[in-house]
């Protein structure tokens, strides 16, 4: 039975129609709507260039970094000399400096590009470290050792001689030395002699100045000049991204232009907006020297704002024997490859056989492992990560990590390394980990995370309204349908009784019946 549509039924089936239609066009193209806004707020915000928001946290960044030094106590140092047991070492750490970063020397450019300074200042935390920075610890005698490794391929004369001098001046395999000391420097004796003979002959040195250490000299410095993209252009493609450093597109430390290629974001804390789990990301390490690349691991939630977790997989430490691409780090070439897991950096270390690694070899090959004892590579305490914002591209939080490991192996000709293993020995590892400040986290959950939230309601209630709106269309339809039968039934109940039309009770005798009856008159009257 089809409904019956009166004029006032058609009214209400055109309102609800129009209101589905309309709720339905709504849903279909809110994300196009809601995409157009966040561009215009993106356009808004995010170049970079006087007075706009990202500019203000781009010269001093919202992110705190707690630079967290961890360094390896051999323990055994006298049954390593004897050869007798491998290196045993313990980690020790944190050891906690403030870094506090701001933007210098700032020059916008026709090219759309900006570039600047970074310097960075380091402050002592005592009060979030395990100890004083001035705590001793043993760990092998590195200039002396670089001494070794330097004159490997000269006379013996010559190394014999320069082992006696060593010695004669108290240098010993190993030493202890303080947190400070390894990392910000301290006076050797034998290159203080060092330095006092080329000032003889008017040559400055930076290696031979009569201190060593690895950060040496490094505080309130930069890591160089950067010329990033700003996009005051709109352009966000390729926004915060390295067009140059220190002028160079390409550097020459490595041995093909996939290992020397210079691009990414300069320290991680910004990538493009937008980010997706298939996003593209790099970074730029000046202290590695090299690009790395990042992969995404998986979706995450920081103080309440959703993030994308990125990795640096352990590809980027692989041997060029394992993953051909990583060749141009092979050094001094391919043949010289070492097992995947560490990068040997010793000629960007004057001589010093320094390899570099994630901590703890994580993810490397297990023969590093094998050459240490007390070693714990864990992926999540070692492996470097970033949590970006998806839609701005701001790093949420962040680790960045490396380990600086000696290359030691005997040495005929040197006493001192006469009986020392071959293996990769850690001498400590770098934790730089970024965190928001409670006001910047503040400021992402107030104008973006809680719109974004709101956003995802939205979406639900106009699915919501459009099943609502068939469900009302079909009520409305089926009680007019049952209402319209019901009306019908009534109409043909007199009609249908006992299956079909009374019928008069039979006569008797020729004789009308007495009695009552329900009259009703036959629609087919007999004309006769």
């Amino acid at each position: 039975m089809k409904v019956l549509l009166t004029r006032k039924r058609k009214i209400v089936l055109g309102l609800l129609g129009f209101l589905f239609v309309f709720t339905f066009a709504m849903r279909l193209s809110f994300d196009a709507i809601f995409d157009a806004i966040l561009d215009m707020e993106l356009r808004e915000r995010l170049p970079i260039r006087n007075g706009s928001t990202a500019f203000k946290y781009w010269v001093l960044p919202p992110v705190p970094v707690a630079f967290r030094i961890f360094v390896f106590d051999i323990v055994n140092p006298d049954e390593v000399l004897a050869g007798t047991e491998v290196p045993t070492v313990i980690e020790r750490g944190p050891y906690i400096y403030r870094m506090h970063l701001h933007k210098t020397d700032i020059q916008f450019h026709d090219n759309h590009t900006v570039s600047f300074r970074q310097p960075e200042k380091f402050v002592y935390d005592k009060e979030a470290s395990v100890g004083s920075e001035n705590d001793t610890f043993t760990t092998l005698n590195i200039p002396f050792l670089t001494t070794a490794n330097t004159l490997k391929y000269e006379s013996p004369f010559i190394q014999t001689f320069t082992d006696a001098f060593y010695r004669s001046m108290n240098e010993t395999t190993f030493m202890n030395k303080s947190v400070y000391d390894i990392w910000w420097g301290y006076k050797d004796p034998v290159l203080e002699i060092g330095a006092e003979i080329l000032h003889k002959f008017n040559i400055s040195s930076t290696v031979l100045n009569g201190k060593f250490g690895f950060y040496m000299d490094r505080n309130n410095t930069d890591d160089g000049h950067f010329n990033v993209y700003s996009g005051d252009n709109y352009d966000f493609s390729n926004y915060n991204m390295i067009d140059r450093w220190d002028g160079l597109r390409h550097q020459s430390s490595w041995n093909n232009a996939y290992a020397n290629r210079i691009k990414g974001s300069p320290d991680g804390s910004m990538q493009p907006p937008k980010l997706t789990e298939n996003s593209k990301l790099t970074v730029f390490d000046s202290n590695m020297r090299r690009t790395l690349r990042l992969v995404f691991n998986h979706s995450t939630t920081v103080y309440g704002i959703d993030g994308l977790n990125f990795r640096v997989p352990y590809e980027e430490f692989a041997s060029g024997k394992d993953v051909p691409e990583m060749n141009g780090f092979c050094t001094p070439d391919v043949e010289h490859c070492l097992r995947s897991g560490a990068i040997n950096m010793s000629h960007l270390y004057y001589g010093s056989p320094v390899c570099v690694s994630l901590p703890h070899f994580v993810g490397g090959d297990p023969y590093y492992q094998q050459q240490v004892k007390g070693l714990k590579p864990d992926a999540e305490k070692h492996q470097p990560f970033y949590n970006y914002h998806p839609l701005t591209g701001v790093a949420l939080t962040g680790s960045r990590r490396y380990q600086i490991n000696l290359m030691t192996r005997p040495y005929k000709y040197f006493e001192a390394f006469q009986k020392l293993p071959e293996a990769y020995i850690p001498i400590l590892w770098i934790d730089g980990v970024a965190d928001m400040d409670s006001d910047t986290i503040h400021m992402f959950k107030n104008e973006l995370q809680n719109m974004m939230d709101a956003m995802v309601y939205v979406k639900a209630a106009l699915i919501g309204l459009i099943c609502l709106y068939v469900v009302i269309i079909g009520l409305v339809v089926y009680c007019w349908w049952r209402k319209d039968k019901k009306s019908l039934d009534e109409e043909r109940s007199p009609l249908l009784r006992n299956g079909g039309v009374n019928h008069m009770p039979p006569q008797t005798n020729g004789s009308v019946p007495t009695g009552t009856y329900t009259h009703i008159q036959d629609p087919h009257t007999d004309p006769i």
